[in-house]
């Protein structure tokens, strides 16, 4: 104990024991005060990162109703629930490309590209020696065999008036919609067991450009050779978009699933009033912001993707509020200091309590845990502390 807090302890302890009047009673009454005494030898022979005694105002803890506006912007995008790939179910070479460029408007069946198969020549051909030779059932898988390939129906219909195989595959656009280019790089397994499907020379030979001439991502041109899995268009009607948001995570606190939104649009003149469909949980690449997403119904087709958005992002609730100067920031830390008593001569005792903060509104900041609602606490809390004893104690 430092001199300072030797000359108050004997200064409380001769405060307490002058003034009392003599009574028969006088050993009830110094017991009485040889019990206050002690509990305030005890106070303040305490550290000064336990205990303080001020006589600063306090503030008593109330819960409040929160509520805060936040500004965010974003852009309009793809809702990706809506895509439909086209992908290849077979290897070949791409003979003819009807669709041009990127967001061309396609409707429901109309022809795409035309892909050349050897792999799928020779199924057609198995499937004409089948129906020859009369194996009715073996002749039926090999049909649904060929239709699994991606063959259409009328195609097989030719194959069988024909009694020849289609040279080319017609792909079609399973919607209406806007048509991109997405082609996704082939594997190393695809390309190896295209080289091993057996088809005789002509198939070897097919495998052997298609190792060398594999499109990369995003290029499709006719003569091109793609192997089977990859897609090669993606077609959405944008009858739905997303709107992203993206929040400071400082304000990460407020986004909730269903908190109601304003958004203003610029190809819109009236603002939407929505809501918060999904918080995503991770953060934008290279960007230290949370985005939220909002579904839109866009049945005019009004929003254009990647055209800009703001929003105002509303949101309350019944929370723990004090001042901000109550808190103070070491850092890792927030610290406010709690009454837990007075002196005989009004002097308030402090204790710092650790909490965790939530969102700041105005000059008010959330509590989270650390304080109970009905506690007192200081209204300024740099006053109160004694820096190198708070930053010196262990964790």
């Amino acid at each position: 104990m430092t001199r300072t807090r030797l000359h108050i302890a004997w200064f409380i302890i001769f405060a307490t024991a002058c003034g009392k009047p003599a009574t028969e009673d006088h050993t009830i009454h110094a017991g009485q005060d040889s019990t206050k005494v002690n509990e305030a030898i005890r106070m303040i022979s305490r550290s000064v990162n336990q205990v303080v005694l001020s006589s600063q105002k306090t503030i008593k803890l109330s819960h409040n109703l929160s509520k805060q506006t936040v500004t965010a912007s974003g852009y309009i995008t793809f809702d990706e629930r809506r895509n439909n790939i086209v992908a290849i179910r077979t290897s070949g070479r791409i003979e003819k490309l009807y669709v041009k460029y990127n967001y061309q408007f396609v409707k429901k069946g109309e022809r795409i590209a035309e892909l050349y198969s050897p792999e799928l020549n020779t199924y057609q051909e198995e499937y004409l020696f089948l129906l020859k030779s009369g194996e009715d059932s073996l002749a039926s898988k090999a049909k649904q065999k060929l239709k699994l390939l991606g063959l259409l129906e009328s195609q097989i219909q030719q194959v069988e008036k024909s009694n020849s195989v289609t040279q080319a595959i017609t792909i079609t656009s399973p919607i209406d919609g806007f048509i991109r280019f997405s082609l996704t790089p082939s594997s190393s397994e695809e390309t190896k067991s295209a080289s091993s499907t057996g088809m005789g020379e002509m198939s070897e030979a097919f495998s052997s450009n298609t190792r060398a001439l594999v499109a990369s991502a995003g290029q499709i041109r006719e003569g091109m050779y793609v192997n089977k899995g990859q897609t090669l268009f993606v077609v959405n009607d944008v009858r739905q978009v997303w709107a992203l948001l993206s929040v400071n995570i400082s304000s990460q606190v407020q986004l909730k699933k269903g908190v109601p939104v304003t958004l203003y649009s610029e190809v819109q003149t009236d603002s939407i009033n929505t809501k918060i469909d999904l918080v995503e949980p991770v953060y934008e690449d290279k960007q230290r912001f949370v985005r939220a997403r909002i579904y839109l119904d866009n049945p005019g087709r009004i929003f254009k993707i990647n055209s800009l958005v703001n929003g105002k992002i509303s949101s309350q609730a019944q929370a723990l509020t004090v001042p901000l100067s109550s808190v103070y920031d070491l850092g890792s830390r927030k610290i406010v200091w709690v009454k837990t008593g007075i002196t005989s001569s009004g002097v308030g005792l402090f204790e710092p309590h650790v909490v965790t903060i939530g969102m700041t509104l105005d000059n008010w900041i959330e509590i989270i845990t650390g304080l109970k609602g009905d506690e007192e606490i200081a209204l300024d809390a740099g006053y109160m502390l004694d820096s190198e004893s708070i930053l010196n104690e262990k964790q």
